[in-house]
């Protein structure tokens, strides 16, 4: 490397140095490091001393920051990784820092959680419930969470927190009647999570002690005094979108296109005021801003009532209208929808057929899984428990089965509807009016398949107070970012229905997913080919589904759910058919793959090999340029079409055979040098123009192989 010929102590910060290489600077670093590693003016600075030196510094200096970011104030053990995670380090070097914090006390997660609850007591009073989402967001485990939450949170001290918890809030209302004091009271302390029983007490202690009744100084002072604003995150779309009500199924589809169904409103097509459902649609341009409302068609032809689901390249939609015939007449039915591009109308109708269900009723539901084999219905059938009840549906080969309830895990004897099926193929929200442990009328809930057969599911979680009122909720879906859903709810504070954002806590999400993402190239100029159309199949069962790369951008995109197999045919006209197969792993977190898939014109000749006159014998040139083509498309397993040809000059059956021996010395030769024989096919033209007379010019051109790919198979690639 060379020779140290400088030291210098940094004078604006004496615990540091410079270091200098032949008079050139090299590198800065504690002065501790300089010593403990010998360097000093003199010496002969190696390429491994300088990698010692770069990484010892890099230690000290990460030290020196985790330890600035670790006291300023309290922290737990997941924030300070979370916060070494952002400096690019190793999982070894973020390891050596955490070692160095923990050996020093610098963080103590029994403690933090501790201190937590002791300020969530005297300051700022929480319910156990909101305590806990707020430590496990700062990464603390179970383990250590219960026990702390146990000890502190007895029935009694619950008690104390909610009602010092609606003292505060009754501080903040104005002017009110003793009944729109309890039910405001009643609505807050439901958003903050505090159990029913515990707020039946909160507030009968309230009564008793004359709070709500009285209008002492502290609540009267204001007339303007408003409510807290939600903590929770839960965000009212504007008035563009919510004007209008009952407006109702938003979905809002990865291109910002939001959907929703209008019903009763005076422009409906099919009867103004007497239209129960139309599809109306506006775009989002920014966060909670959104265009006005339009009408305008949305389809090709007939237009669907309802928007039930938009697939996560915005190019499949699962709706309802009257798409299917009875006898002489249409009738409403679910459908397919399919565009060539996200931002254009969408196409002709794909009615589905569901064996035994023959009418959908005046109130149902549906929606579809990504891979379009699945449909979540809500109907009200004589096999249900009662109400509506959902019940699953699956596609084989074009053919959707009879539905099949998915049992009483998630069935009640009352409303069961609004489903929604997560990325991941597993986790289904749905709203119900018949479970215990509802908020309000009807709540949105989550579960999650164990097994395959769609009928055996984990016991529903109230998706909680940050997403349930206690009015109605009544339609779900997930937004493209699948951390959030947009809801049908009420707002606590104008009393009014419409349609909402809610953030989804981490436990509630759908399992991270992988989100393919790919482009279709011609293999030899790298140029996009358009209309591309990708087919996944799945090995191990009847799923299959087709994607197209969309006409604007020339992208095709799907999500594929963790640990899933499947084998992806992509061609397009006038080239060959390339295959692929994608495996997903168990996956940390959701991710992105990129995917390139070359296709080979099948118009336009790999190569052209040149023969002597009257020769059927590769010339060196012509073996140089096959050598080189059979090593570069070796491994991608390609099948050829080797086409022979001759000049005019000679009888056409000597030029026949000629040509067809030609073919066959570049078919013996690739196949002594890798290519599976069986992958050629041979074929002798004799004369390039056939129409051309007998004649003694010679056309050098014509002396020649030319070699077409017929069909390609692509490596397996797993992520």
């Amino acid at each position: 490397m060379g020779i140290v010929t400088a030291v210098r102590r940094n004078v604006k910060n004496p615990s540091r140095c410079s270091v200098f290489v032949d008079d050139e600077f090299l590198a800065a670093c504690p002065i501790d490091v300089a010593l403990s590693l010998g360097i000093r003016k003199g010496i002969e600075l190696t390429a491994d001393l300088e990698r010692q030196l770069r990484r010892e510094d890099k230690r000290i200096v990460m030290r020196q920051k985790a330890y600035r970011f670790a006291t300023y104030k309290p922290r737990t053990e997941h924030q300070v990784r979370a916060f070494l995670a952002t400096k690019e380090l190793t999982p070894e070097e973020v390891d050596d820092v955490m070692s160095w914090i923990v050996e020093f006390r610098l963080i103590d997660d029994a403690q933090y959680v501790e201190r937590f609850l002791s300020a969530a007591f005297e300051r700022k009073p929480l319910s156990r419930l909101m305590a806990r989402r707020t430590l496990q967001k700062k990464g603390i485990p179970d383990a250590l969470l219960t026990p702390a939450l146990e000890r502190w949170y007895s029935q009694e001290a619950t008690e104390d927190v909610a009602y010092r918890a609606a003292v505060k809030k009754l501080r903040m209302i104005g002017t009110a009647t003793p009944s729109e004091k309890e039910s405001k009271l009643v609505r807050f302390l439901q958003y903050r999570a505090y159990p029913w029983s515990t707020v039946k007490q909160v507030v009968e202690r309230c009564k008793v002690e004359g709070i709500l009744a009285c209008l002492v100084a502290v609540l009267c002072c204001s007339l303007s005094a408003v409510a807290q604003p939600d903590t929770c995150g839960r965000v009212r779309l504007p008035d563009v979108i919510n004007q209008f009500q009952p407006t109702t199924i938003p979905v809002l589809d990865a291109t910002g296109m939001l959907y929703v169904d209008r019903k009763q409103h005076p422009e409906n097509r099919d009867g103004g005021v007497r239209d129960p459902d139309d599809v109306w649609r506006a775009y989002r341009t920014g966060t909670n801003l959104y265009t006005e409302l339009s009408h305008t068609p949305i389809a090709e032809g007939v237009q669907p009532d309802v928007v039930f689901w938009v697939s996560s390249d915005g190019l499949d939609a699962l709706v309802v209208g009257p798409y299917c015939s009875q006898s002489t007449r249409s009738v409403r039915c679910l459908a397919v929808l399919h565009r060539s591009s996200p931002r254009g109308p969408f196409g002709d109708p794909t009615p589905i057929s569901i064996p035994g269900v023959l009418d959908l009723g005046r109130n149902f539901y549906a929606c579809m899984s990504e891979d379009r084999s699945t449909l979540i219905l809500a109907l009200d059938r004589i096999d249900g428990t009662g109400g509506l009840d959902l019940y699953v549906s699956q596609s084989c080969k074009g053919t959707w089965s009879a539905p099949r309830n998915l049992g009483t895990t998630i069935n009640t004897p009352a409303f069961d509807g609004a489903p929604w099926i997560g990325p991941d193929g597993t986790t289904l929200y749905f709203a119900s009016s018949g479970r215990d442990d509802r908020l309000g009328k009807a709540d949105l809930y989550v579960t999650r398949r164990r097994d395959t057969t769609w009928t055996s599911w984990t016991q529903p979680r109230n998706l909680g107070p940050c997403v349930n009122t206690i009015e109605d909720e009544t339609a779900i879906s997930l937004l493209p970012s699948f951390d959030s859903v947009m809801i049908h709810s009420w707002d606590a504070e104008s009393g009014r229905t419409g349609i909402y954002i809610a953030p989804l806590a981490a436990d509630l999400r759908p399992a991270p997913v992988l989100t393919l993402r790919g482009t279709v190239v011609d293999a030899v100029t790298r140029r996009i080919i358009p209309h591309a159309e990708i087919v996944l199949t799945s090995p191990y069962n009847c799923t299959s589904w087709t994607l197209q790369s969309d006409t604007i951008n020339s992208v095709f995109s799907t999500v594929i759910p963790q640990r899933t197999a499947l084998h992806i045919s992509t061609s397009a006209n006038g080239y060959t058919t390339t295959t692929n197969d994608v495996r997903t792993q168990t996956l940390d977190s959701s991710s992105t793959m990129m995917l390139t898939v070359a296709l080979f014109d099948t118009t336009r000749p790999l190569a052209s090999l040149y023969f002597e006159r009257g020769s059927a014998e590769l010339t060196p040139a012509s073996t140089d340029s096959l050598r080189m083509i059979i090593e570069r498309l070796r491994q991608r397993s390609l099948s050829f079409v080797v086409r022979g040809y001759t000049d005019p000059i000679g009888s056409p059956g000597s030029n026949a055979d000629l040509s067809r021996r030609r073919a066959r010395a570049v078919a013996d030769y690739m196949a002594t040098h890798g290519i599976d024989s069986a992958s050629i096919v041979e074929e002798g033209r004799g004369v390039e123009h056939s129409t051309a007379k007998r004649t003694s010019v010679e056309r050098p051109e014509s002396r020649r192989v030319d070699l077409f790919p017929r069909s390609m198979l692509v490596r397996d690639k797993s992520h």
